[in-house]
């Protein structure tokens, strides 16, 4: 097993090592070349991966499918419906929820046969079109192309607001080529400059350099998070709006009509919420103020009310940004600016709850502020990476946690080490982390697997026969910055436990290395390797390495002797 294991680590790093050393410089993408600053740029949000091979391929064509999951992550991977209309995607595809959300708001639209049309490379003015309609198909007007006439009604206004952007790159002799099928590399190039198009100097009034203050209301977390990103990535301050009443998870609760939420929703006297402290040390001295919230019946959590209506903002520039599951920023930075005293207040930014940091970070970094005194912008990360290292990501249901008078089947289903216990799946996962210096990431449900074996045996059974995806407790934030990747389940009823479904359609391996493991009672992979290839099929999918559980107990003197 050590050699098998060992051969399957050494693959793994050199593979990812061949990654990531052309994730800064791909050898297609010469520096100094049109698109090199935005393949970058892409690259290092995780945007666009590159192959396999080290290359970027910056004149491959780009499919509806590829530009659908593009977006959709820089959007922020936002919640879609989850399911599809269209019978070209396949519920198990990597891009079904990106086609899902496309659709949904208008920017892709399907043929009329019905299809998604998929695998159909897509041309400039179609990109062009889907970028204008994300915009929200603002009215335009522009210097005509030398080939204007060849430019589809459809597409026209679209692309005048494209060229008085500057989002879409011109061809040679003023030719828009229309018909031309978009690469990868002018994707890279759009995205990059649809996503810094609203950036806006914003002038420090005094210093060398803007002193920036993240303020934040957070019921639930999400909105901490973006907000600690902000100040990570600005080397900011930060100050959490707290309510001197703190909001306990039963005050929250919308869905209770007599929850604290509700009561002051629907009593607007109530929403004078009293803070712990309305302004932070030293408020005088900060330029630029970013203030968050998350979104509650369309508008800015209440909280946030009395923290911009207890401070004076003239002089400074406030930027808002907000989280929501699926409320846009609509026009709650609009409101707080009116109740607000001076500053002036920039458009501001909406992030799913969900949001990583390298979207985050993204927004932060296209809106062109002074320099600060933040060091080089590295993207926060859960779990953490270093360069060169891989991810160990697993699924495992241990049936019980006391290590005495077990049943057989809490035994099967779990190891003893050094009086813990460890589900069979999770105890191969940390020798492996420990074996490949990795990261490592629990899958879970949202709502826990039971632990009884019967009642979990029948349930397992049940969701494979409804097909059924149950939701995950949490994404992995960072999976764009690596390159390999360890995937670990237990072998249930022949296949995997259908929460790993839900994860491999959440999460795009493009580019990546993903090595199997698993656990099991005699079955060992099944057809699992062959159905991993193709939920991902543009990653490569190594053999992996099976277990039975009758041998899990002494697997780390084997992997590490």
């Amino acid at each position: 097993m050590k050699r098998i294991l060992s051969a399957l680590l050494s693959i793994a790093m050199l593979l990812a090592l061949s990654v990531t050393a052309s994730a800064a410089e791909f050898p297609d993408v010469p520096a100094g070349s049109t698109y090199a600053q935005a393949v970058q740029w892409v690259s290092q949000q995780g945007y666009i991966n590159g192959y396999n091979d080290g290359r970027f391929g910056v004149n491959d064509n780009v499919t509806r499918a590829q530009l659908s999951a593009i977006l959709y992550r820089a959007a922020g991977s936002p919640a879609a419906s989850g399911t599809t209309r269209f019978p070209d995607v396949a519920a198990t595809a990597y891009y079904a929820g990106a086609a899902s959300w496309a659709a949904d708001g208008g920017l892709i639209n399907g043929y009329s046969d019905g299809r998604f049309g998929v695998n159909d490379p897509i041309t400039r003015q179609q990109v062009t079109a889907i970028f204008w309609r994300w915009a929200g198909s603002p009215a335009a007007s522009a210097e005509d192309y030398a080939d204007e006439a060849s430019i589809s009604n459809y597409a026209k206004t679209a692309v005048d607001w494209a060229r008085a952007n500057s989002i879409v790159p011109a061809k040679d002799g003023n030719r828009f080529a229309p018909t031309d099928n978009a690469t990868r590399g002018e994707i890279a190039l759009i995205l990059y400059n649809y996503m810094n198009r609203n950036s806006q100097p914003v002038t420090p009034s005094a210093g060398n350099g803007a002193k920036v203050l993240v303020a934040y209301f957070s019921a639930t977390g999400s909105t901490q998070a973006v907000a600690n990103t902000i100040a990570s990535t600005l080397n900011a301050d930060t100050f959490e709006i707290t309510p001197a009443n703190p909001y306990s998870s039963a005050d929250l609760n919308w869905t209770d009509s007599s929850s604290r939420v509700n009561d002051e929703h629907d009593n607007v006297s109530k929403r004078n919420i009293a803070l712990v402290k309305d302004s932070p040390d030293n408020w005088a001295d900060y330029d630029v103020v970013f203030i968050g919230y998350p979104i509650w019946w369309g508008i800015a959590a209440w909280p946030v009310d009395t923290f911009v209506k207890a401070n004076d903002f003239t002089g400074k520039t406030v930027i808002p940004f907000c989280t929501s599951s699926s409320s846009g920023l609509g026009q709650n930075g609009q409101l707080l600016e009116e109740m607000a005293t001076g500053g002036s207040w920039q458009e501001g930014q909406r992030f799913s709850s969900g949001a990583s940091a390298g979207t985050v970070t993204a927004w932060v970094n296209g809106l062109n502020l002074p320099a600060t005194s933040a060091p080089a912008v590295a993207e926060t990360a859960q779990p953490s990476r270093e360069e060169g290292r891989a991810l160990v990501v697993y699924f495992s249901q241990p049936e019980t946690t006391n290590p005495n008078n077990m049943t057989t089947e809490e035994d099967n289903s779990t190891v003893v080490i050094n009086g813990e216990v460890l589900g069979n799946t999770q105890y191969m996962a940390q020798v492996i982390q420990k074996t490949a210096n990795a990261d490592i990431f629990r899958i879970e449900p949202a709502t826990p697997y039971p632990t009884d074996h019967t009642t979990l045996v029948a349930q397992a059974r049940e969701e494979q026969d409804r097909d059924f995806r149950p939701a995950l407790a949490k994404n992995i934030d960072n999976l764009s910055g690596y390159d390999t990747v360890f995937v670990g389940y237990p072998n249930w009823w022949g296949d995997m436990p259908m929460v790993m479904y839900t994860f491999f359609e959440t999460h795009d391996f493009a580019g990546k290395t993903i090595i199997p493991f698993n656990t099991h009672g005699g079955s060992g992979f099944s057809s699992t390797i062959s159905t991993i290839r193709g939920l991902e099929p543009q990653a490569e999918v190594l053999d992996g390495l099976s277990i039975s559980r009758d041998r899990i107990q002494d697997a780390e003197r084997q992997i590490v002797d």
